[in-house]
């Protein structure tokens, strides 16, 4: 029974009225094929060429090859497709063997568009440049391309309409009518067949990922960059090679070397010269064709990374091979430096992109700069004193890793643009900070992530944007290059290492760094840390951090009783640190609970509680972090883990904590009152097992629970201020302003007497802090006048203080009319602390208690 098919016109015929070719008639269509192949690789051979068609004896030094691919996309000396044309076909095809050989380049003639050279058992020439080239059938009646005929449609699978659009075939209904030509050169790949020269390349080639020198031949993609990097280096080691070659073994390495650089020369040599010229001029320019040739893997560069300049190791360099519909496609430049990631530095890789650009273009305004063109960030420094300054800040860097280090420092906050390790925690702080900081890299990794989210914190984004995966790391190098012939290697002195060596996975707590500067030079400039002003985790510009001049002076400025002066300097001076680095509390000094140092200091308020224990920090040498109840919070639920939190960051930073207004967690315990209860039994607890020195300060005393007493070695308490106490704050604050402004301030006699004397001033019973902030706002004012004028010199007198003292006094007048208690109210209290109407108070102050 006659089966039904679907033709092009989606019109159903009967199968026996299909005009079907005879065996002798596709017989005949399949030797008319290869004559046309073989016609095509004749008319390129007689095109007038200089290059002449080798016979199959000849051998040359060079040998031009052009391969040609089928429409099948396989090469058409044999590797079709069994799919494509029948076995006998195929075969016909091999016997013909369809590819050209000669000793001149080939000159390729695209035909209206724009593997393995030597056969088997023929000796192999020194170089093989295989030039592969794609064919094409045309139509010769309308130069179409002639396509195979598309699968009919099956019929009912979409719809008895059949109106699927299907494209008629472009087939020629005479097999004459169509011809084989060349539609484009696909690449040119260099087989390098010598184990001369293969031998003498691996002797000049230290690192170059994703090239290998392994076999009896290597192939080499055109432009052949690997060669053009290293082609001094080879002119080099052909005229001092190793003592270990005879005189037949050099002379033949020597012949090949000049084989392989004259065949560089004739083929890239005047491209390479213009390029170069265009490196060595006034302004250094580059084409953005060539731009591998600045991008020698193992070379150092400059690239903007967290928004600065930052040096990489080139690993590789990824060009287009051509352009896609949208155009040009940008040139990648692969990269890694030396990072601090969890506990160690390590490799990181990194993708940077240069965009496509037409003519030229000056190499220090692209986004990637070679080491020898880069002069800073400002472009005022040599590309030595750059590559010494980096050196440098990266031994900083690498001292700076090996544990926590207390050091100011002043500048931007580095804004990470994405997470470079998947186990770091996010980014942190950002913005300004001129202040104290301790360099933690590890207890960035491991602390980071558990701080208390406040208001200070920048709280990480709701979504982070998905980033492109970093380029996949390669294996550096062990070994020095070194001739790889069997004389040579059998020579165990020549086994000189790498200088990549030791370059992954340091511990610089434990393990020695190379002695190789480039290590130092592209380790990253950025440490991690903690900024103790605001108890939040950020990254650091190691040129920004400086060693911290401590105020030894400090204790000199505090007015406060010479006994109290005298108890704390003995008692925190065994703590002290000599040398003012960070460390942690001494494993001896805590054996069980209870050992830590716990200082209640108790007054009113502005009466040198804070300035005590900052003073104190000062003179030990030790970190001071200072935490208030919004640090920690009063949610029972939370208040414990952010407790334990920053107690154990004092304990690792060696610092002296100070919780002020602490008395939110020292109040009475109440029956009803359970959360409150919770509050301070966490807070019991911690105090019994913290080791370190400790300062709670707090102006309600009477408040606090009984328990408390035993757990506080040291209670100081702070009287209110006479006016002589006020006139010695004021003389300590003139002076200091003046010694740390450098001159640049200076107070008038007459503001001095009316701070001392006037009785404006003194009714207004000012406490220290007030003393502090009238004296910034009067120096604000002198400045604003001071550049009015256009003076340098800042002059504090009397009419900018009269001016504060006015404000403050209209201010509390205010209060005292709204019936607000004010501080100088509390001073009328006979013991000094604030004191509420509330039944469960204690009456009696808890007497001071010292070791």
């Amino acid at each position: 029974m006659p089966v039904d098919i679907v033709d092009d016109n989606c019109s159903v015929t009967s199968f026996e009225e299909v005009d079907k070719p005879s065996p002798e008639g596709f017989k005949s269509s399949e030797e008319r094929k290869i004559e046309r192949l073989k016609a095509l690789i004749a008319k390129s051979a007689a095109s007038g060429s200089t290059a002449r068609e080798l016979a199959d004896n000849e051998v040359p030094d060079v040998c031009y090859v052009l391969q040609y691919k089928g429409w099948s996309g396989k090469l058409v000396d044999g590797k079709f497709h069994v799919g494509i044309l029948p076995s006998k076909t195929i075969g016909a095809l091999i016997d013909q063997r369809l590819v050209r050989r000669s000793a001149e380049p080939i000159d390729i003639q695209l035909d209206g568009n724009s593997g393995e050279g030597a056969a088997p058992g023929m000796h192999k020439p020194i170089l093989e440049i295989v030039t592969r080239v794609s064919t094409q059938l045309v139509n010769k009646s309308n130069r179409g391309w002639r396509n195979p005929p598309p699968h009919p449609p099956i019929p009912g699978y979409f719809g008895d309409s059949c109106n699927r659009p299907y494209p008629r075939p472009n087939y020629p209904q005479n097999d004459d009518d169509s011809s084989m030509q060349i539609a484009k050169v696909e690449h040119d790949t260099m087989v390098i067949n010598s184990i001369h020269l293969i031998n003498a390349l691996k002797a000049v080639v230290g690192y170059y990922p994703d090239t290998s020198f392994i076999g009896e031949s290597v192939r080499i993609d055109a432009p052949y960059r690997v060669l053009i990097h290293h082609r001094a280096a080879l002119a080099r080691y052909r005229v001092s090679q190793p003592e270990m070659h005879d005189e037949e073994y050099a002379f033949t390495t020597a012949k090949h070397i000049d084989i392989l650089l004259s065949f560089l020369d004739k083929t890239l040599g005047k491209q390479i010269r213009e390029e170069e010229e265009r490196h060595n001029s006034s302004t250094p320019k580059a084409t953005f064709d060539n731009l591998w040739l600045l991008l020698k893997p193992g070379s150092v560069v400059y690239a903007e990374k967290d928004y600065k300049w930052t040096p990489f190791v080139v690993s590789g360099v990824v060009t287009p091979s051509r352009s896609n519909e949208e155009g040009p496609r940008p040139c990648t430049i692969n990269c890694w430096n030396i990072s601090y990631c969890g506990d160690r530095f390590t490799r990181l890789t990194f993708a940077f992109t240069i965009e496509p650009f037409t003519g030229e273009q000056a190499i220090s305004s692209l986004p990637v700069i070679p080491e020898r063109f880069f002069r800073g960030e400002d472009g005022d420094m040599s590309p030595s004193d750059v590559a010494a300054e980096q050196i440098k800040l990266g031994k900083i860097a690498w001292e700076l890793a090996k544990g926590p280090v207390y050091m100011s420092y002043d500048g931007g906050l580095v804004e990470k643009e994405d997470n470079e390790d998947e186990d770091s925690p996010p980014t942190r702080a950002t913005g300004y900070i001129n202040g104290r900081v301790i360099v933690d890299c590890e207890g960035f990794t491991k602390y980071a992530n558990r701080c208390p989210v406040n208001d200070n914190s920048s709280r990480p984004p709701a979504r982070t944007p998905i980033r492109p995966l970093p380029p996949i790391k390669d294996q550096l190098p062990y070994f020095a290059p070194r001739c790889g012939c069997s004389a040579c290697s059998k020579d165990g002195s020549m086994e000189e290492l790498s200088p990549f060596v030791g370059f992954e996975g340091l511990d610089p707590t434990y393990n020695d760094p190379p002695a190789s500067d480039l290590y130092f030079l592209v380790l990253s400039k950025i440490v991690s840390g903690f900024i103790l002003n605001e108890r939040r985790w950020g990254h650091f510009s190691v040129e920004r951090l400086h060693e911290i001049r401590f105020d030894r002076e400090a204790f000199k400025y505090l007015v406060l009783d010479e006994g109290i002066k005298h108890t704390v300097k003995a008692l925190i001076g065994r703590f002290a640190n000599a040398n003012g680095h960070v460390n942690p509390w001494p494993n001896d000094f805590i054996k069980n609970k209870g050992q830590g140092r716990i200082f209640l200091l108790h007054g009113s308020p502005g009466v040198g509680k804070t300035c005590t224990a900052e003073a104190t920090a000062e003179l030990a040498q030790r970190p001071l972090l200072s935490l208030t109840s919004g640090d920690l919070t009063t949610e029972s639920e939370t208040v414990e883990g952010n407790l334990d939190y920053f107690l154990t960051l004092g304990e690792r930073f060696g610092a002296i904590v100070l919780l002020d207004e602490a008395d939110v967690y020292l109040e009475t315990r109440r029956s009803r009152d359970i959360t409150r209860n919770g509050l301070v039994s966490i807070f019991l607890r911690a105090l019994e097992y913290y080791r370190g020195v400790l300062f709670l300060t707090t102006n309600r005393v009477q408040t606090f629970d009984s328990a408390f007493t035993s757990r506080i070695h040291v209670a100081l308490h702070y009287k209110p201020l006479t006016d002589g106490d006020r006139e010695k704050i004021w003389l300590n604050s003139f002076e200091r302003l003046e010694r740390d402004s450098g001159g640049k301030v200076h107070v008038s006699v007459s503001t001095r007497e009316y701070a001392y004397d006037s009785q404006d001033v003194l009714g207004l019973r000012w406490n220290g802090r007030e003393i502090r902030n009238a004296l910034q706002t009067a120096v604000a004012l002198a400045e604003a006048d001071a550049a009015e004028d256009g003076v340098d010199r800042v002059t504090v007198t009397d009419k900018h203080l009269r001016y504060v003292v006015k404000m403050s006094r209209g201010f509390k007048d205010f209060l005292r009319r709204s019936r607000v208690r004010v501080e100088d109210d509390v001073y009328d209290d006979d013991d000094g602390d604030n004191d509420d109407d509330d039944d469960d108070h204690v009456d009696e102050e808890p007497p001071d208690i010292y070791d």
